[in-house]
């Protein structure tokens, strides 16, 4: 048996690794786990189909579990998402993630100090030792041949500057790393959540972790930042560190592409319903957009990402807690309804005066929630978004809370009627088999007016508070592309950060500082 497009699954053979020395000039061989006794299956490399990349599902029952299970060293065929984040950045330079840690010490923080620890945490964390590898049409997600540190000292203070310039950094995708480290000089401060740890944490640091978006999502960027401050207070203290002990497994992701192809079928199964479904779809996906009707996109080809930051003070986020939680809504929803509402009044100050104002917008979806036992070791980028349509009048601040009731109703239905799988299945049947070539081609038209990326209170995530070392700020950020504008939330410490990213050419920094300014203004004005 040979060839190079052939896929060789062996499941009556067990090798500890997977190899994978000769992937860019010549064929891959996979070896299995044991998972169906005397089973030998051989099969030409399979094709992808659109968006939906269907031999994940045609070969789930025989790789659930396997494929990833085995993965250091080695090469296995790159999820879904991550194959399209990595196009994206092969093509355009896109979708980079970053996250900037304003870290206070008990006595000056050395250039070596993180250095070291970086080394560590590139040890400890899979996500950081992955790099992606084309051979034809295949994406292979591997880990790299060597261990390599993309860290520097820089002589900046200017930390969101800096942050919207690793926006556009490249990354060598198939040797790696597809991450990088920037160290701002002694008593940069990005910010605070926590104003009393001046007296015993002195002195001040900014440190910015920017990675490629296909290697984590959210949830894996605030345990790899929990994972590094644990290490560093150990590196400052002498404390000896076990790098064997790692931060997680890289999950296959075989749970989404099983209920994506269950999702499939049942949709298939109602085809009168589909047909009127997704014309109401195809309808709410290419309308015009309330953002790009007020501010009429400029399509500048060397457009950036920008960022707006604000801490939200621990009494006024206190409070919105607390009435949000007297409505009977999420945080999520509360603020969610807070930016539609800020969004109203900011084109009516543009001059867009009418009676409804018409809103979409989409929810990124952390998809371990779908999933079956313990996730909290799995590692990898496995996010999915839904969208909801809303309709608001000039006179919101009549009944603000009812209307926040409604949408955190439509939110909540849709999350458990596993709205995410069927945005997806929805969204590749209405563009067709083409849709991620269009992507890829141009720019694409905005799906949205805006994403919320609420990972909610990092507390839980970011516990971590060292005796050396313990984290104050932490600004979040992602690269906007067929999304105009990102808006990330978290809460850490008991306050609300907000993070509000753009691109350059859809709004001018004084119209994202007034939206930013219309949307505390509102919530001081509505709790």
């Amino acid at each position: 048996m040979g060839g190079k497009d052939t896929l060789y699954l062996m499941t009556n053979t067990f090798l500890p690794t997977y190899q994978c020395s000769d992937l860019r000039n010549s064929g891959v061989t996979l070896v299995q786990r044991k998972i169906v006794p005397s089973f030998c299956f051989t099969t030409d490399l399979p094709k992808r189909k659109g968006g939906i990349f269907l031999h994940r599902f045609f070969f789930s029952a025989f790789l659930t579990a396997s494929w990833r299970g085995m993965r250091r060293p080695g090469c296995v065929p790159a999820t879904d998402i991550e194959e399209l984040f990595c196009q994206i950045q092969e093509v355009a330079g896109l979708l980079v993630s970053t996250y900037g840690l304003t870290i206070r010490t008990t006595e000056p923080l050395k250039d070596e100090q993180v250095q070291e620890a970086l080394v560590h945490l590139f040890r400890k964390v899979p996500t950081l030792r992955l790099c992606f590898r084309r051979q034809k049409d295949v994406f292979w997600a591997c880990e790299m041949n060597r261990e390599h540190i993309d860290f520097k000292a820089v002589d900046r203070s200017d930390q969101l500057k800096l942050q919207e310039e690793l926006m556009n950094h490249q990354f060598n995708n198939s040797e790696g790393p597809l991450w990088c480290a920037r160290l701002l000089q002694h008593n940069s401060c990005g910010g605070t959540t926590s104003p009393g740890l001046e007296a015993s944490f002195p002195y001040s640091r900014s440190l910015i972790l920017a990675n490629h978006h296909g290697i984590a999502d959210g949830t894996t960027n605030c345990r790899t930042v929990n994972c590094f401050l644990r290490i560093l207070d150990d590196v400052i203290a002498g404390n000896p560190i076990d790098d064997s002990e790692q931060l997680g497994e890289l999950a296959s992701g075989d749970e989404t592409a099983a209920l994506l192809a269950a999702m499939e079928e049942e949709i298939k199964k109602n085809v009168d319903d589909l047909e009127q479904t997704l014309e109401e779809y195809k309808k709410k996906l290419e309308s015009e957009k309330l953002l790009c009707r007020a501010f009429p996109n400029q399509d500048d080809p060397n457009y950036i990402t920008k960022i707006v930051s604000e801490t939200l003070d621990e009494e006024t986020t206190s409070r919105f807690f607390r009435r949000c939680k007297q409505e009977g809504v999420t945080v999520n929803s509360g603020f969610a309804a807070l930016m539609n509402c800020s969004v109203v009044d900011l084109v009516r100050e543009m001059g867009m005066k009418q009676d409804n104002y018409s809103i979409q917008m989409i929810h990124a979806v952390n998809m371990r929630r779908y999933w079956q036992g313990d996730v909290s070791r799995a590692l990898g980028c496995h996010i999915a978004v839904i969208s909801q349509h809303e309709t608001l009048t000039q006179q919101w601040r009549d009944n603000f809370w009812q209307y926040t009731r409604n949408l955190h109703t439509n939110v909540h239905e849709s999350l458990k009627d596993k709205g995410p799988l069927k945005y997806w299945i929805y969204y590749f049947m209405v563009k067709g088999d083409d849709a991620i070539g269009k992507m890829l081609k141009e720019r694409p038209e905005e799906d949205s007016d805006y994403c919320l990326a609420n990972i909610g209170n990092l507390d839980h995530l970011i516990p971590t508070e060292g005796d050396h070392a313990r984290l104050a700020h932490l600004v979040r950020t992602t690269q906007c592309w067929n999304e105009r504008v990102c808006l990330m939330l978290h809460s850490l410490r008991g306050r609300l950060l907000y993070n509000l990213c753009y691109t350059s050419d859809s709004l001018t920094e004084q119209q994202a500082h007034r939206l930013t300014d219309l949307i505390f203004q509102n919530l001081k004005d509505m709790i």
